[in-house]
């Protein structure tokens, strides 16, 4: 069932939220009654004490794509809706929808927000607001960083009252889903790795891969062609001159076991905000190089002295005579390995956020905070704040490396912000 949203501008009625909700709360009734009706009887059918709704608003359209049985097979239930999900430790079912159409968010108990292409309107906005029920709780799940994820990014007029919870990278989210963490080890240790094994086989300094190449935030590929001036940078991708298959483990592995560091250099620099690229390189053997989110933060997440961060030098000729100096001293370089007799990563594949928002393991952890805070009032994110929007800042503290920060009126080439 699927309805149009009418332009504004072919009706006669208000322009606030609220009395465009009203005012064609009369041509929908009656389809909103009937998908009240449907999601009632469907979970009322089970024999869970409790049901409850959860739409996803905005399919992102590459699920509908990879969730196949030529793509990603096992992800293909993912995407047949609506779904009943079974919450067995609250003794609850979620039914689980989407649409893409803001008329049809109507009785639902969460609408789960989460695209990070640009296609929501003012207009539509406008019909979202004007359309959510009393009590009804809004989501934001995204594994982008604020600059990445326009799709969920409402109008600044809706700033402050869109959003009840977060499900993020950032550690004051109220769901809190890193890309990866480091677990010091209690008890029982697995036998003792020699870290002489991580300098064994390693001829080559630095690599770094990337396919998008003109950032939003920092001018990430100016920085690598200044350090390709001072040392040798091997470089892959699109923005890059070798290739790799990053589908083919033993290809990556093959190509990047021969570097010992790693250019760990994220697309923007905002708090908490560490991508699989530093746990990648964590996992293949190398020390990440990184600039993105500040030196404590990444203190907070990674292994203790597994990286090196700008914030450590004063000039990037310091880096790079630094790293050059890990490269002929074996004894020290194996130093940055010892934490792997000291703890453990978990890391998630990327295929496994990119269907983050579908799995039951986020319904049932949304059904509980549902049920937690049923009834009561909660402080909604302030979008545009420092706990969001404001938290990427700076790439460092040291001014060289701000000194590939754009500015604020920074026009790019590409529209596309994957470009």
């Amino acid at each position: 069932m699927t309805l149009r949203c009418i332009p504004k501008s072919q009706l006669s009625i208000p322009d606030t939220p609220h009395e465009i909700g009203i005012r064609e709360a009369n041509h929908i009734s009656d389809i909103t009654s009937q998908v009240e009706i449907k999601v009632t009887s469907s979970v009322t059918d089970g024999k869970a004490k409790c049901q409850k709704s959860v739409l996803l608003f905005g399919l992102r359209p590459l699920w509908l794509q990879v969730c196949t049985p030529t793509v990603f097979p096992e992800y293909e239930h993912l995407v047949q809706f609506p779904r009943i999900i079974d919450c067995p430790v609250l003794n609850c079912t979620v039914l689980l929808n989407h649409t893409d159409e803001p008329r049809e968010m109507r009785g639902y108990d969460v609408v789960l927000f989460t695209n990070v292409y640009n296609w929501l309107t003012e207009d539509m906005w406008d019909w979202a607001h004007g359309n959510r029920s009393a009590g009804q709780r809004w989501v934001m799940v995204t594994q982008e960083s604020p600059l990445y994820v326009p799709g969920v990014q409402p109008p600044s007029r809706y700033g402050k009252i869109t959003y009840d919870w977060t499900d993020t990278y950032k550690r004051d989210a109220d769901f809190f889903n890193p890309y990866g963490s480091y677990t010091p080890y209690e008890g029982n240790k697995p036998l003792y790795i020699d870290e002489r094994e991580f300098t064994r086989n390693k001829t080559k300094l630095i690599a770094w891969m990337a396919s998008h190449c003109e950032t939003l935030h920092w001018d990430r590929l100016k920085f690598v062609h200044e350090l390709q001036e001072l040392i040798n940078v091997d470089t892959f991708g699109k923005c890059g001159e070798g290739t790799v298959e990053w589908s083919n483990q033993q290809a990556i592995v093959d190509t990047f076991s021969k570097y010992k560091f790693y250019l760990s250099l994220e697309n923007c620099c905002c708090d908490d905000y560490i991508t699989e690229k530093f746990w990648r390189s964590l996992k293949l053997g190398m020390v990440p190089v990184v600039v993105g989110a500040p030196y404590e933060h990444y203190t907070k997440f990674a292994p203790p002295n597994s990286f090196i961060h700008m914030d450590m030098f004063d000039s990037m000729s310091e880096l790079a005579a630094y790293l050059l100096e890990l490269h002929t001293n074996d004894n020290l370089y194996k130093e940055y390995f010892k934490w792997k007799n000291m703890g453990t990563l978990y890391t998630h594949i990327m295929k496994e956020h990119f269907v983050l928002p579908l799995i039951d393991d986020t319904q049932c952890s949304l059904l509980k905070k549902h049920l937690d805070t049923e009834g009561k009032e909660v402080t909604k994110l302030d979008y545009f704040g420092p706990e969001w929007y404001q938290s990427c800042t700076y790439c460092g503290r040291k001014s060289w490396i701000n000194e590939f920060m754009y500015p604020k009126n920074y026009s790019r080439n590409e529209h596309d912000i994957w470009a």
